[in-house]
């Protein structure tokens, strides 16, 4: 069965050019402001617990 409100080929809107409408693409810049967290270094003072080296000498008996 033909449906007679159908169009027929050659469609003739497909002959009018395509213009793309060019959609300007405008970047919003994000501004990156970083946010710098301070380090602050927490210094552990290294106190060096000298341990007193004393030698006990072991005698060289010459034998």
């Amino acid at each position: 069965m033909k449906f007679p409100y159908l169009p027929t080929p050659p469609f003739p809107h497909f002959s009018t050019p395509y213009t793309p409408h060019p959609t300007p693409h405008t970047p919003h810049p994000t501004p990156y402001t970083p946010h710098p967290t301070p380090h602050t270094l927490h210094p552990t003072p290294h106190t060096p617990h000298p341990t007193p080296h004393t030698p006990h000498p072991t005698p060289y008996t010459l034998l």
